[in-house]
């Protein structure tokens, strides 16, 4: 089925592999596999780049020199954004919100790092992740003009647009190219804003899959506001492709059960959901999305609601360099021993 082509820039390692994880699989029955979005490129990779190599199309149109963009302190987004930034020869400035580390930070540490590295300029607000930084993010591009610079302002909006919706339609026509015939039963993404879900799931429905999406909610944003974002999110999606499938919200899959306290706070099963996949398949996954997406994973194999015949495809979104700021919660004193 052919689906209208958009703009990209071309900034990403597209396909990314979709790797077997066998000894996964033996420990929770199902056939699992992984996507690794982990390996898009752009200083250690994730979700974001595929969706920013839609969305910086605009800004190279305007001849913008800066980017500015908003997240957490151990923000995924402003990482990949700051690479494509570095790529695309512009300066990157981040206006970080504190959100679940409540305090500005003294040192740098994973995602932070990469981005003092890589040049940004990084101011921090004092803020929850859902809280609206709007007004902090027009002020510093007014501050920019009048300094002569043409800065290009991605709002937290970008990162759920109709455009990053498509980015992931297109991981879908991969995942379909790579499965060698032989549909998914299941994919399985942590849901944050919504975007990738509704991408992935409006692609199946173009492509007229069997395959369920399922979303597990990490904890940034309400059911109801995901819901409502790839409801959006994804009516424009297809339009932008031409289709005229849309999807219903009976048809959207979120579970509300594994964020435990909130947004980057760690659950036992998230924990536990990084040693299992690390230890099995040397499969590394981060504390904010991918672990709490896999811990309801791994619960839904062990409770028997995904059974032992089903095709499984977990998605991993990245966020990789952010497990290193959490590195209090694995004390020495667990030490590994070999019976």
């Amino acid at each position: 089925m052919q689906i209208r082509q958009l703009e990209r820039i071309g900034i990403g390692n597209f396909p990314t592999p979709l790797e077997a994880l066998p000894r996964l699989s033996s420990k929770l029955g199902p056939r699992i596999f992984v996507k690794r979005e982990d390996m898009t490129g752009l200083a250690m990779g994730g979700n974001k780049v595929r969706k920013l190599d839609y969305l910086l199309v605009d800004a190279l149109k305007k001849k913008s020199d800066i980017l500015i963009t908003t997240s957490g302190l151990q923000s995924n987004w402003a990482r990949q954004t700051t690479a494509a930034a570095v790529k695309l020869g512009m300066k990157a400035l981040l206006m970080l919100r504190t959100a679940q580390f409540k305090e500005v930070p003294t040192s740098y540490d994973g995602n932070l790092l990469l981005d003092h590295l890589m040049g940004a300029e990084v101011r921090f607000l004092k803020m929850e992740i859902d809280s609206d930084p709007s007004s902090a993010l027009n002020a510093v591009s007014e501050e920019l003009k009048k300094k002569g610079h043409n800065p290009y302002l991605l709002h937290l909006s970008a990162a759920e647009s109709p455009l990053t919706t498509v980015a992931y339609v297109d991981a879908m026509k991969e995942i379909v190219g790579q499965s060698r015939g032989e549909e998914f039963d299941h994919v399985v993404v942590a849901a944050g804003g919504g975007s990738t879900q509704a991408g992935l799931a409006l692609g199946a429905k173009i492509l007229k899959l069997k395959t369920k999406v399922w979303g597990i909610n990490v904890g940034a944003f309400k059911k109801s506001t995901i819901t409502d974002t790839i409801v959006e999110s994804s009516a424009e999606a297809s339009e932008l492709l031409g289709e005229t499938e849309k999807l219903d919200r009976d048809e959207i899959n979120i579970s509300d059960e594994y964020f435990g306290e909130g947004y980057g706070i760690n659950t036992p099963a998230s924990l536990e959901a990084i040693k299992l996949t690390a230890s099995s398949d040397a499969l590394i996954i981060d504390p904010v999305y991918t672990a709490k997406a896999m811990s309801g994973l791994v619960d839904l194999c062990r409770k028997g609601f995904f059974k032992k015949s089903d095709k499984i495809c977990f998605i991993h979104t990245g966020g990789v360099p952010a497990l290193f700021a959490y590195r209090d919660s694995f004390p020495m004193s667990q030490q590994n021993k070999i019976d």
